[in-house]
């Protein structure tokens, strides 16, 4: 049975656009695990979980032939376990949704990347001027690479449709992202007040395009006047807001392969790097209908 189950995971991994090579290391972590329990995977509970954990962390790194594995490589693991018991959960094998809560440590807080929450966002946009808000608007309201904010034009703006077009993303794939009545009327406040024939949406105080580094320091400017701590603003980057409408997304219900789609990640996985959000939230959206 458990060779068929195990498959079917496979399986499921493809279907929800996993690659090839990311849903066989996944179905081989499960199994290695199984291996170790010794037990039926529908008696396994949170306890054999932590003690492969424990496991993972003591044990040789096989590859390089030298240490220990590396704190990516166990999380990666457990993440292998705990989708296994999504996809048991999803096809209602299991009743229940296995509860995985693993102790925090430092190499946690390396590993994850530094986002801001909600009330914060709200905060941001209190503070922020006309041009400030069109620039949140699309950093973290339409998800935007740092390369795709630098390069937007006013004629990738369809107002009427409400449409934004990124006609040059990632791997010069074409990407269309809707927004709000809201960013619309920021828009247009916002465009109603720029004269120059510049193509750039985004202009500097010397009139050109604005980028990276400009965004980043006005970004840290809002960080500031908001009351963020200046440790943690020096982690925090105009990227940190695509980050952060990612995991913003996932934290209010939305399934992980329409965030894909929506930031226009080629492949599942990257989109899982990009958000942080915890365990808890994470088995809370799960069990949403």
């Amino acid at each position: 049975m458990i060779a068929t189950t195990l498959k079917q995971f496979y399986d499921y991994l493809l279907i929800k656009g996993y690659k090839e090579e990311t849903s066989r290391n996944r179905y081989l972590n499960v199994h290695y695990f199984l291996s170790f329990t010794k037990k039926d995977f529908l008696q396994i509970t949170e306890t054999d979980v932590k003690i492969y954990y424990d496991y993972l962390k003591q044990r040789p790194n096989k590859v390089k032939g030298k240490g220990t594995l590396k704190h990516t490589s166990v999380l990666h693991h457990i993440r292998s376990i705990e989708l296994f018991y999504l996809f048991l959960f999803e096809l209602k094998k299991t009743e229940t949704l296995l509860q995985i809560e693993l102790p925090k440590s430092k190499q946690d807080d390396d590993f994850v990347r530094e986002i801001l929450t909600q009330a914060e966002i709200q905060q941001l946009y209190k503070k922020a001027n006309a041009k400030e808000k069109v620039i949140l608007n699309l950093a973290y309201g339409c998800g935007l690479r740092v390369s795709e904010l630098v390069a937007v034009n006013k004629e990738d703006i369809y107002l009427k449709e409400n449409l934004l077009i990124v006609p040059k993303g990632k791997y010069s794939k074409r990407r269309i992202i809707p927004f709000t009545e809201k960013m619309k009327e920021d828009l247009l406040f916002f465009l109603s007040s720029e004269t120059t024939q510049e193509p750039a949406l985004i202009l500097n105080t010397k009139g050109t395009r604005m980028q990276q580094w400009t965004y980043n320091s006005l970004l840290k400017r809002l960080l500031k006047a908001i009351g963020i701590e200046t440790e943690r603003i020096k982690r925090i980057g105009i990227h940190s807001l695509r980050h952060s409408v990612a995991t913003h997304l996932l934290e209010n219900g939305m399934k992980l392969e329409q965030v894909r789609e929506f930031l226009g990640h080629e492949q599942l996985e990257t989109t899982q790097i990009y958000t942080h959000i915890s365990q808890t939230q994470l088995n809370e959206i799960r069990t949403v209908p």
